[in-house]
């Protein structure tokens, strides 16, 4: 019966190990070798003994190096020197994996069978010869690159073999444009190492990282001499890497590539590691500026990389003059600084943060610089303060007092346009509904709810609502009509505010009570003061007068708390000092909602013009509701379910939902048995209906 393949190697290895290469001519010993030199498809006896000693060694899970296969054949390192063209071969073909293809000592790679070659072996399959086999030849300009900066990594070669590496390198590229390129161009060949090393570099890191001068000056050159004499070109800007504008200096201890030394060694590939200037509009275009500005490049208190700063927002402002607001903002503002900060106040208006002076300007100007310019701002003599395009405003936190700078609307329509209109009244899509986008709804109330509410929305009619300011004035009394509306959940009250808005053709600027209150000391406070600023300006900028919504108001309207009961307290009272505040001078029309009446502050009661209370509907308001949401529905039977069901308007709504899903999904029809049981899986309590008679 024929060895398998795992066989005849285990018996090679019991004569192989410790025999020091001697001894291993008798006949016997040969049919062993010639058996794994046939079922693995090698060509030599060097190459057995060499792949069986390696696979003995990978089985131990161990990595052996030339060293390795020394002692375990006990011989000297000598006695391998001749099995060096065997190992190669070896991994030549695939059956052999080098662990660390960076090192180029053959005496210390360490190599192990490929799992490939493993699995073959022990599973007794044909070895496929070159499975796994990668070539060593450098197929493009990055792998060229990289194998010289490696080379110029390792500490222990020194420059004349990191030379004759790098012509034996470029040799066998000779067929990249690339090395083609720069060997006409950079005719001194440490000259092209040193590019070859910054190029690594930056594609390493997708185009974001810089070389250190002295480690890359320490790595190349092994003469101190000349390692200084390069550096000294470097920092003169006398080298010739510098002079044809391939690289740049970086904080005097950084070299990196410049826009035209990028598109020098990428090329065609330009877009994959440099982002690309040409932006689609003028918020992606700030967008980039700000990220130049906030690059670990830039450095303000370095005159050049502010100078780099400079010409950079140039290039990307010549490459996006089809933007219109970039054309506009460059005729308005010539000074190019000025631009700058300009594009970072705009980035930070869009972002909705703060952009602090002091920060701003330590980030923008060098030392020499900003002291004047925090000078004119504080003085209010900045030009940019004096064309109305920004202004400065002092604000308090937990951590102090700080000075931020902020657009004016004039600078908002300049930089945004159009769009100037959703940042200056400042109330997002979200919070504002256009009256004329409100569905109309058939509302049910009892006659005495419904004078109420109709009193307040003729009041709201706009000619009665001019002249109804008109007389208050004349008096000398508030213009502001504030509302509230209190009672159990469901019975219309919200509705009947949309109702309202769309009869009288206002919108509904409403508060998210939610987003008004954070952990952060103070911020709540500023957020309810935004609200009623934010309504200000939308005020100013509406025909017709918009209604400000607190929907479920008991959050913020709740009682006063005592003040000794904690910081939360505190906030909370505060927060209501200010709305109070803000009703005693309120020029427009407030409309608060509750379900908890009881819960709110005596203070604010006669704040309220209206306080109307939205009870449960009258057995008929009921009827009309289940009528109108159900139109096949007898009368009889509305009633019938009116009068033995005690639902909210919401909550008939729900179950009108309910009974549509079983028509389109089941067929059923929303009969009175069918509703009837939809009725008694609508409360959790089962005490919300009185049994009807004739049901069973």
């Amino acid at each position: 019966m024929a060895k398998t393949r795992i066989q005849y190697i285990k018996e090679a290895a019991k004569k192989l190990v410790d025999s020091k290469l001697q001894r291993l001519g008798a006949a016997k010993t040969q049919e062993i070798f010639k058996g794994v030199m046939q079922t693995i498809g090698l060509e030599s006896i060097e190459e057995v003994y060499l792949f069986v000693a390696q696979f003995d060694l990978t089985c131990r899970d161990r990595a052996s190096n030339m060293d390795d296969l020394s002692s375990y054949f006990e011989c000297s390192s000598l006695d391998m020197l001749e099995y060096i063209p065997a190992l190669k071969s070896l991994e030549r073909k695939g059956l052999l994996v080098r662990r660390s293809r960076r090192e180029n000592n053959i005496f210390k790679q360490r190599f192990v069978v490929s799992d490939a070659v493993m699995a073959d072996i022990i599973e007794n399959r044909p070895v496929a010869i070159g499975k796994g086999y990668v070539s060593n030849v450098q197929t493009d300009k990055y792998e060229f690159c990289k194998s010289i900066a490696e080379k110029v990594e390792d500490y222990e070669v020194v420059t004349d073999d990191l030379v004759l590496f790098t012509e034996k390198q470029e040799q066998s590229c000779a067929h990249l444009p690339f090395v083609k390129k720069i060997k006409k161009d950079v005719p001194d060949i440490l000259d092209r190492i040193l590019f070859y090393d910054i190029c690594r570099d930056n594609f390493e890191k997708d185009g974001e990282r810089n070389s250190d001068i002295a480690t890359t000056m320490r790595d190349i050159f092994s003469n101190i001499g000349q390692r200084i004499l390069t550096k000294k070109a470097i920092m003169d800007k006398e080298h010739t890497l510098i002079r044809l504008g391939l690289v740049e200096l970086v904080d005097d201890d950084e070299i990196m590539l410049t826009d035209n030394g990028k598109e020098y060694f990428y090329d065609e590939d330009i877009q994959a590691f440099c982002k690309p200037m040409k932006c689609d509009d003028i918020y992606a275009f700030i967008e980039k500026v700000y990220d130049y500005i906030h690059s670990d490049n830039y450095n303000s208190s370095n005159a050049d990389s502010v100078n780099r700063l400079i010409k950079t927002i140039s290039k990307l402002e010549n490459a996006n003059k089809h933007i219109p607001e970039v054309k506009r903002i460059n005729n308005i503002i010539p000074n190019e600084c000025e631009r700058v900060l300009f594009y970072t106040a705009g980035q930070s208006m869009i972002e909705n943060d703060s952009m602090s002076l002091s920060f701003e300007i330590q980030k923008l100007y060098p030392v020499r610089k900003r002291k004047q310019v925090l000078k004119d701002f504080i003085s209010n003599n900045h030009s940019l303060q004096k064309t109305d395009l920004v202004e400065i405003e002092n604000t308090s936190s937990l951590f102090g007092e700080s000075t931020i700078i902020v657009l004016t609307d004039k600078c908002k329509e300049v930089l945004l346009g159009e769009d100037a209109a959703l940042y200056i009244d400042n109330v997002s899509d979200k919070q504002l509904l256009i009256s004329d986008k409100i569905t109309e709804k058939k509302l049910f109330f009892s006659g005495e709810l419904q004078e109420q509410l109709s009193l307040l929305s003729n009041s709201l009619n706009e000619e009665h609502y001019k002249t109804l300011c008109a007389r208050l004035e004349e008096k000398q009394l508030p213009k502001g009509i504030a509302a509230l509306f209190y009672g159990e959940p469901g019975t219309g009250k919200t509705e009947s505010v949309m109702q309202i808005a769309r009869a009288t053709g206002r919108d509904i600027m409403h508060v998210d009570i939610s987003a008004t209150k954070t952990c952060w000391f103070g911020e709540s406070e500023k957020l309810i003061k935004k609200v009623f600023t934010d309504y200000r300006r939308l005020c100013k900028k509406c025909v017709i007068k918009p209604i400000l919504l607190f929907n479920e108001a008991d959050a913020v309207f709740s009682k006063r708390k005592d003040v000794g009961s904690g910081s939360v307290a505190q906030t909370e009272n505060a927060i209501q000092n200010i709305i109070l505040e803000e009703m005693e001078t309120l020029d427009g029309i407030l409309i608060a909602t509750t379900n908890l009446a009881d819960n709110l502050d005596h203070a604010f009661e006669r704040r309220f013009l209206f306080k109307i209370r939205f009870d449960k509907p009258t057995i008929e308001a009921k009827t009309n509701i289940w009528m109108s949401r159900l139109p096949n529905l007898s009368s009889e039977d509305a009633h019938t379910l009116a009068s033995n069901y005690d639902f909210s308007g919401g909550q008939i709504d729900n179950i009108t939902r309910k009974a549509l899903m079983q028509d389109i999904i089941k067929g059923i029809k929303p009969t009175l048995n069918n509703l009837v049981t939809i009725c008694s899986e609508e409360k959790i309590s089962k005490n919300n209906h009185k049994k009807i008679g004739f049901m069973p």
